[in-house]
């Protein structure tokens, strides 16, 4: 069953297992955060994308992130 609901580029899904919620931005599927609620996964999911700047090799992997991060900080400032 597909829970997930789309919000532009970020995706928000229940989390079965541990309760709460699941964020990710469609661009970086392999990057996850858990929240207690949409916000809280959002802002967990800028956290961890911001952790992956550090490892992306080339510009335009920054830019990609850093597009990503900000989306992300979008939906969650649209959300408070």
């Amino acid at each position: 069953m597909n829970t997930a609901t789309v919000h532009g580029p970020v995706v928000i899904g229940v989390d079965p297992i541990a309760g709460g919620v699941t964020a990710h931005h469609r661009d970086f599927p392999e990057i996850r955060a858990r929240g207690r609620d949409p916000v809280d996964a959002a802002t967990q999911l800028a956290r961890q994308l911001m952790r992956a700047l550090d490892t992306a090799l080339t510009a335009w992997r920054r830019d990609t992130i850093q597009g990503a991060i900000t989306d992300v900080e979008r939906f969650a400032a649209a959300q408070s």
